[in-house]
């Protein structure tokens, strides 16, 4: 969090150097490196004609307050617009994290001539030389950004901001599997008429099965165990047959993805 900024040399030569005293608060400790760029706006219309003045890179930072100078080069001439208006334009402070911005201090930069009959009669071509520059350090536009500080928080945001309505369905109802498979000496099974009477008719097909069921139990065992995220109506079946230890009459293995 940016607490203060401080700008020196000002007012000052427009082709003279910019420096800022900055002061941050860092409240957690972070992982990668904090970075610290100032631009200067050549056309508030178009873009194309900012120029970033210099970039500082600070290592990453315990939780503590900081403070640093930032002196940066004026902007190159050949870059900005050649004509006479070039009395206001903007300079940006802007603060990243992991190639995200989070914070941007801005201000107005007012430039004249030093002499005051080219003030009242400026040249065609813009003579930068004989500019004076002034910033307007008592009107500051701060603004502040939600950025994803650490990757934890990254995969969290990516896994439910993808999620559609089936999806979260299938999640909750996963849980509440998982909730009922920690719990010692509880039976899980809601059996519906349907899955009883498909059971009752598993039952009368034993005896042609008798040689699979080992290995059917052996994928079954294993199928418990899964924590892969269910998809279908049918999976919920086969959980239940699961838990109860009914035998299954297929003999193709079992896939819980289907």
């Amino acid at each position: 969090m940016i607490s203060n900024v401080s700008v020196h040399n000002n007012p000052a030569k427009f082709l003279s150097n910019y420096t800022f005293e900055i002061k941050f608060e860092c409240l957690e400790q972070l992982t990668q490196e904090l970075e610290f760029k100032l631009v200067y706006v050549g056309d508030a219309k178009e873009d194309k004609q900012d120029q970033v003045l210099d970039v500082v890179v600070i290592d990453a930072v315990a939780p503590g307050t900081y403070k640093f100078v930032f002196e940066a080069p004026p902007p190159d001439p050949k870059k900005l617009p050649n004509d006479s208006d070039v009395d206001v334009s903007v300079i940006l402070l802007l603060a990243l994290y992991r190639n995200q911005e989070f914070a941007r201090v801005g201000y107005y930069v007012f430039t004249e001539y030093d002499d005051p009959e080219l003030r009242e009669n400026p040249p065609v071509k813009v003579d930068f030389e004989k500019l004076n520059r002034t910033i307007a350090v008592d009107e500051p536009r701060v603004t502040t950004f939600p950025i994803v500080w650490d990757e934890q928080q990254s995969t969290d945001q990516l896994v439910f901001a993808e999620l559609t309505e089936d999806e979260k369905k299938i999640a909750e109802l996963n849980e509440e599997l998982e909730m009922c498979h920690s719990l010692e000496n509880v039976n899980c099974t809601n059996e519906t008429p349907t899955e009883a009477n498909e059971l009752a008719e598993t039952d009368e097909l034993i005896t042609e099965t008798n040689e699979i069921i080992p290995e059917t139990n052996e994928i079954i065992t294993e199928t418990n165990e899964s924590t892969e995220p269910k998809t279908t109506n049918e999976i919920i079946t086969s959980s239940e047959q699961i838990i109860t230890n009914e035998p299954i009459v297929s003999t193709e293995p079992l896939n819980t993805m289907d």
